[in-house]
Parts: structure tokens; sequence; C-alpha cells
């Protein structure tokens, strides 16, 4: 049974008073109540408190805030749309030719959904401020750690254990600002050495990428040479490295310098810390299974293969969210005749306002009867049940139906050859799914070497090519030859794999296929087939009460 550590769900201790309206400014934390965080109180319970602190900032990335999941650490807006995964869902996945939001009556999805897009978008401004609001936890967390509150000088231990807090909270302040440069480009950075309430300074993106890679670099190097295993729901070297793989991948598209061989050298030592599983490859024996509400027993300390490099937890019980995969099961199974999100996902949350684009249905080679061969799409809703793959309508109800329901996250428990344990699963009367999302899991480090080989000419062909069929063998598809191992088929591949995982955008961009003409999808520019969009568009525009409060300059295209 997954246990969530008590701290986990604790109150809020470096969110309580932190004010997110603008979340460009750094997290500035004078308690509401004076007396509650004071020294004295700290030296109270310091190990207490320095275990609560790391677990706000883990927390920032699994819920909406501290206080439940209708109350957001944000201070502004719809709690569960602010959530990490989300906004960032949003941002990395509805923009492109995966899923298309079916809903309109939110501000700034349609303009996502068709790619108009534009500085004043909310659904843009709300993923900024929960990046932000994640790396002002992190560094408020640090400063609190070297303002010496948390009394490290009486204990050894306690002094050790801070140290690792500390190199947890620059990944998780790394992994947003991950996708920050992604989306955003030249971002405001901060980190833990200028005071709280300080304005991020905007840099280039060459100098953002430089600053973050180097602080996730020499946090690799601070944790030694071998992987330990962290607690649950926590981080170490192996998550730092895994999150460096994917700066590396983008290096050559985000700076101009390209980082192929250090993306491959760092993915061969992942890959050589795993095993067991298909092939002895370290993935799991069952794709749904990664997916389903006992997914941490591939998390760390799970009884199965560690296939989830980094986890984001969640629990129906006692740590709710309306992000993470109560989001993803409760838009895509919806009240319609063909599905039912008890019967088929096991939880009773329909919102019915999400679908499959085409493409991304016709890349699972779904037969005219709505069949597929290919494991990773193998709980759809296609027209073996009603559904039509066309997606003719994407405005509101009206366009449920009309395009493929892509089930993939349920709460149902699985055992790990994907069969449903009954005993095991959850009540399908809960409102909140207990399935964990994986933030990274293993299957996305083969699929980076195998880029790195393909796209850089890093490492070796022969191995690059084992790496795909390990996937494809779980997929219970064809292996390819080299004559497959090709640019096309590889971006293809890795979308078979991750779509859903919130990559999408990012390596779209990274093949030269989001912004523009030069790939089209149904309702990109917003008509049926797709229309070019501007060049421009492969940067999302900084949002306009981002640039209203921090004087940053916008980004080409954007400024009339």
């Amino acid at each position: 049974m997954k246990t969530i550590n008590k701290i986990f769900t604790g109150i809020g201790l470096l969110a309580m008073s932190a004010s997110f309206a603008s979340c460009v400014g750094d997290l500035d934390v004078p308690p509401k109540d004076p007396n509650k965080l004071t020294p004295e109180v700290f030296a109270q319970d310091p190990d207490g408190y320095l275990d609560r602190g790391i677990a706000e900032v883990m927390q920032g990335a699994t819920t909406a805030g501290p206080w439940g999941p209708g109350n957001s650490m944000l201070g502004f807006g719809d709690a569960g749309a602010g959530t990490f995964t989300r906004t960032v869902f949003n941002i990395e996945e509805m923009s492109t030719d995966n899923y298309s939001w079916l809903q309109f009556a939110d501000a700034g999805y349609y303009e996502l959904v068709t790619m108009n897009l534009a500085p004043d978008n909310e659904i843009m401004y709300i993923n900024y401020s929960r990046l932000y609001g994640i790396i002002a936890l992190a560094n408020q967390f640090i400063r609190t750690v070297e303002s010496g509150a948390y009394l490290t000088e009486q204990s050894a231990e306690r002094a050790q254990r801070a140290a690792d807090y500390v190199r947890q909270a620059k990944v998780m302040r790394g992994l947003a600002y991950y996708y920050a440069l992604s989306a955003y480009g030249n971002i405001g950075y901060i980190d833990e050495t200028a005071p709280s309430g300080t304005t991020p300074t905007q840099y280039t993106r060459e100098e953002a990428f430089n600053l973050i890679v180097s602080s996730l670099e020499q946090v690799s190097e601070e944790w030694g040479n071998t992987y330990q295993v962290p607690a649950y729901g926590y981080v170490g070297k192996e998550a730092c490295d895994a999150l460096l793989t994917r700066f590396y991948l983008n290096a050559a598209t985000w700076i101009g310098t390209p980082m192929y061989d250090k993306c491959w050298t760092l993915c061969q030592k992942i890959i050589a810390n795993h095993s067991g599983g298909v092939d002895n490859s370290g993935l799991a024996n069952s794709y749904k299974a990664l997916f389903g509400a006992n997914n941490y027993e591939y998390a760390s300390q799970g009884a199965r293969e560690n296939e989830i490099i980094w986890t984001l937890p969640q629990n129906g019980m006692s740590l709710q969210s309306y992000g993470n995969s109560t989001f993803y099961i409760a838009t895509v199974c919806g009240s319609y005749d063909g599905i039912s999100s008890v019967g088929d996902c096991n939880l009773n949350a329909q919102w019915t306002c999400m679908v499959a684009r085409q493409q991304l249905s016709e890349m699972f080679n779904f037969d005219r009867d709505g069949y597929t061969q290919d494991l990773r799409a193998e709980l759809w809703k296609t027209s073996k049940d009603g559904f039509e793959i066309g997606n003719s309508t994407i405005m509101g109800n009206a366009g449920y139906g009309k395009g493929y329901a892509p089930i993939k996250f349920t709460n149902f428990a699985y055992d790990e050859w994907g069969n449903i344990d009954s005993a095991a699963s959850p009540s399908s009367s809960n409102t909140f799914a207990d399935a964990d999302w994986p933030e990274i899991r293993l299957a996305e480090i083969y699929l980076n070497a195998v880029e790195a080989q393909v796209l850089g000419g890093a490492g070796s062909q022969s191995d690059a090519l084992k790496y795909i069929n390990f996937l494809r063998t779980r997929a219970g598809v064809d292996p390819w030859g080299v004559a497959d191992l090709t640019a096309a088929n590889v971006l293809t591949e890795r979308d078979r794999e991750l779509y859903g995982e919130n990559d999408r955008r990012t390596s779209l961009i990274r093949h030269g296929k989001y912004a523009g003409g030069a790939y089209l999808w149904n309702w990109k520019g917003g008509t049926h087939d797709g229309t070019a969009t501007p060049e421009h568009m492969n940067l999302f525009p900084i949002p306009t009460k981002v640039i209203s409060f921090s004087k940053y300059k916008q980004n080409p295209g954007y400024v009339k």
C-alpha cells in the first residue's frame, strides 16, 4: 500500500504568507502572524520544520497548495487549473497535435488550442506563475537553511540532511526552469543568493541555460558518483541527471550549441543503473501498469522495476489534486455512449472536455474498426466504441466523440503484467485518483539517447536501435531495422511512448515541426485542416502582467 509521508501533506510553512499575485518577484515570506515562525518556534522542533520545509517545496509540483485541492498557493484563479502538471500540460500538450480541450468558456483555451498565441492569454500567465512559484519556494527554503534557522550547527546528522534537502530543492527549481526556458526563452532567473522579494533578472536564453545547467551539474557532483535510491516522492542524483539529459538534448535548439555527446553519456550512466523487466532493460513489463493506481511500485522504494525515475505523488484520500492523473482521467473519461469513467477508469469524475487530435490517433495505426496492435493505446475509445477520429468540431461538449478518447491513466491497480488487481484498486466512487504522475521515466532516457544518436551522431547506432526496440517490444509492435532509425520516425515513436507526459511541444520544436507550415494538424491556426502559424510562435509570449511588473523585454513577434 502506498504511504504518503504525513509531512508531505502538512500545513503551509514556506507559502503560508506568500503573495503570488505577480509571481515575478521572488517569494517574500514575513509570516501573517509574526509569532508563528520566529527563530524561537523553529528551535522547538528544527528537525520537524526542516522536513516540512523540503516537503513543501516538493508539494509545489503535486498539489494546488498546502491547504487542500481547492486552495492555490498562487492566490488567484481556479486552484485546480493552476496546478503544476496541468499548467505544463496546457503548454506542452494542448497547443500541439496531441490533444484538444473542448470547454471554451475558460478564457484562453481556444486561443491555445488553435495556436493563436498572445501575451494577454490567461493560461500562459497561470503557467508562468506556477513555475515561478515553485522557484520561489525552492529559493526561500535554501535561504532558510543557510540562515541557520534549522540549527544545523547543533547536529551533524541534521546538517547532512539539510545539505541533501538543499540539493533536492535545487533540482525542483531546475525542473521549473526547464519548462520556463522551453516556453518563454529569455526568462527571469533568480537563485537563493538574491534577497527575498527581488524581481528575477531577465537573461538571454543562453545565459539562463548556462546558469541553470551549471547549478544542476554542481548538485549532481555533490551527490557523488553513485545513485542512491531517494525516499518515495523525493529526488536524488539520478533524477538530477535525468533532468540534465533534457537540457543537453535541447541545447542545439535553445542555445545553438549541440550537447548530444553529453546527453548520450549521461543516458548511458542512468541506463546502466537499471535492470529487470523487458529484456533486462529496466523497463516495466506492462505499459499501462505505469499509469495505474499502484504505479508507485515503479518509483523509488517501489517493489517493481523503478522505471519512474521521478514521480509526483498523488493519493485519492490524503494528497488530492485537480491536476495530475485526476485531471487526465476526468477530462478524457466523460458522459458519453461507449465510455464510462467508473467502468473504464475506476474514477467517479466525468469532465468530458478533452479528446485526441486526429494526428495523435493516426500514430497508432488503428484499423477501420478502431483496433490497434500497439498496447500503448490499448485502453483508448475509438470507432469500435462509437467515437470519430477527425475532430470535425472542437467547440464545447459537441466535440466530445468527434475525436478518440485517449485513455492512459486509470485508477485501477495492476499486477506487473497489466492485469487489473481488483482487490488492490481504490473504490470507484472516489473522485480523486491515486495514480502518481511520472515526471521522468526510464523510457524517456532511452528515447533521449536515441535522439542524441540520430540527431547528433552521438554514441552507437546499434545501441540506439536496441533501445528503441525495447520500447516497441513492450508495446507489442514489430521491431525496427536500421533503415527505420530516422529523425521523423523517432519523433513519432517518442510521442507514441510519451503522449500526455508534457513533452510534445518541446520535441516538435526540436525537430522544426511546431510553428510555421512544415507540419500541420487539425485546428492549428484555427482551421480544421490546419494552417501555417508565424515562426516566432516557437516561443510563447511573456505574459502581459509579467511585462508590466518586471519591465522585461517581450519575445520577438509579440510587440505591436
